[in-house]
């Protein structure tokens, strides 16, 4: 389904703790996509995995008529039937990895190709679905990742999610807390070769 070029997110309804990497979260619902739109595309989650339809194109190409050639968003979704509306999906699996990266900058922790910004209300908006006047942060990701990707949890259920092109002059986000730094879970195997070689490199000393 996937290239090493996919950008790809996995709802979960409660925090995977160390289990919550790419590995782990294969029967999650998933979202993934391979394009680079023009302008920001938001999701509801209700509508994605709630549809019919396993996979989709939002044409962009009349926003940028001077560039030839098909421009938006193609995507691609699985495990629908996995979707329960009424679930809490505050943990989410964010995966933008490169098998091979090319240079320094393409790899892990650097600015990627696209970002991913999560939210609390329908239509990527920052309203509290459980109180009218309230707003709750919004939570993004715009670096390269592990192979095993990263997650988050946020103090609400995710209900909407935009895909952008990224911005390489931008300091990346890891689960960024309105675009502030946040705290990214590691799965077991990513920790284990962290203290892999940290422990090496100390011996070396």
């Amino acid at each position: 389904m996937h290239t090493s070029l996919n950008l790809i997110l996995r709802f979960s309804t409660a925090s995977q703790d160390d289990s919550c990497g790419f590995s782990a979260t294969r029967r999650a619902p998933t979202f993934t996509t391979a394009s680079i739109p023009i302008l920001p595309v938001c999701f509801d989650l209700a509508d994605l995995f709630g549809g019919n339809a396993t996979s989709g194109f939002v044409n962009q190409t009349g926003n940028q008529p001077a560039v030839a050639g098909e421009k938006g968003l193609h995507w691609s979704i699985l495990n629908a039937d996995e979707y329960d509306a009424s679930a809490n999906y505050s943990s989410v699996m964010y995966r933008q990895h490169l098998l091979n990266p090319n240079t320094d900058d393409q790899k892990p922790c650097h600015p990627a190709r696209r970002r991913a910004t999560l939210y609390p209300g329908k239509g990527c908006t920052e309203k509290d679905p459980n109180d009218e006047n309230g707003l709750q942060p919004w939570y993004g990701f715009s670096c390269w990742s592990e192979d095993e990707g990263s997650c988050g949890t946020a103090p609400y259920s995710f209900q909407s999610f935009y895909i952008q092109a990224g911005n390489e002059d931008r300091k990346c986000w890891e689960f960024a807390r309105n675009g502030q730094s946040g705290a990214v879970r590691m799965s077991k195997s990513v920790v284990a070769a962290f203290v892999g070689t940290s422990v090496a490199l100390w011996l070396a000393l």
